[in-house]
């Protein structure tokens, strides 16, 4: 699996004809904040349960988590489709702030006890049956 799986090159070549209505011609990979993440965690592994890196593996029952991480998830869909640098601009300025905050010591999983290995994908548990709905279909 590559980071790049989910990149849509039919809009590279298509660049200068939909220069002006890019933000309308977007379309998401992912339905949801959940999706997003459960591809993602593969490539942030990290050891969580330590005291300076913390983890909660039901990350979508804290409002800041999932909102944070719905604007990450909201963001790559947008810098995928940059060719160039969008992927990795949007590792410098959103995904390391963001999963930097959440992880830290003093962040909002502070008090959590979630363990992981750094070979292992971050610790994500299965929300509730209805509780991500699809936002492709809005």
């Amino acid at each position: 699996m590559s980071l790049f799986d989910t990149f849509d090159d039919t809009m590279e070549d298509n660049h200068d004809e939909t220069a002006d209505h890019a933000e309308d011609q977007i379309t998401a990979v992912f339905g949801n904040v959940y999706e997003f993440f459960e591809w993602f965690r593969h490539f942030y592994k990290r050891r969580v349960g330590t005291p300076v890196c913390k983890w909660r593996d039901d990350w979508w029952n804290c409002p800041e988590a999932e909102y944070r991480l719905t604007a990450l998830w909201r963001s790559w869909e947008k810098a995928r489709y940059d060719p160039a640098d969008g992927i990795a601009l949007w590792w410098r300025d959103y995904a390391d702030p963001t999963m930097s905050m959440l992880m830290s010591p003093t962040g909002p999983f502070a008090e959590s006890h979630t363990t992981g290995q750094p070979d292992q994908p971050l610790p994500s548990r299965i929300p509730p049956q209805g509780r991500f709905r699809d936002e492709r279909e809005d």
